[in-house]
């Protein structure tokens, strides 16, 4: 019986995956593509789909894989992280049970800018060499030693000095 409760447990949808179904959903009208368009596009892509498995996990009735995830992303144009997480602020998004995040800090996070902020803590951390050189191994030692010496990164914990990833 215990056995069959930790399937039960690992097959359960977290936070995440609900709102990538939401956001699959969303995506999926904005681009004006039927649920039978995004799976044929996806199923190009080597990931086999059909309209009913889109329909699916639109719904919530089926999980995503990371595989399908990538792939759903690249059909509708859009960064995986996009499909992970809330467009607008608000507040604070759940990550999985018992994690969660102030929207802008989730954001940053997920795309290896900045460190997850403990919820208690009073001011970023300072992101490190080794943080960055890990979370954006793209960037150049002086990129990333420009990265971390800038102020952006010791902003107090929801007075963002830009306006977010991607702008």
């Amino acid at each position: 019986m215990a056995e069959e409760d930790k399937r039960r447990q690992h097959a359960k949808r977290g936070p995440v995956g609900d709102q990538v179904a939401e956001n699959l959903a969303r995506f999926r009208s904005a681009s004006r593509k039927t649920t039978s368009d995004l799976a044929e596009h996806v199923s190009q892509l080597g990931v086999p789909m059909t309209a009913s498995t889109v329909t699916k996990i639109e719904t919530q009735q089926r999980r995503v894989t990371v595989d399908e995830l990538v792939a759903f992303a690249a059909a509708l144009n859009v960064s995986p992280v996009t499909l992970m997480l809330p467009a607008s602020d608000e507040g604070r998004v759940p990550l999985a049970d018992g994690l969660t995040a102030n929207w802008y800090n989730a954001w940053t996070w997920m795309h290896g800018v900045a460190p997850l902020v403990d919820p208690s803590a009073k001011t970023f951390r300072p992101v490190s060499l080794q943080w960055l050189a890990i979370n954006q191994p793209y960037l150049s030692a002086e990129k990333a030693a420009k990265r971390t010496s800038t102020t952006a990164f010791q902003a107090t914990v929801g007075q963002e000095e830009d306006d977010g990833p991607g702008s």
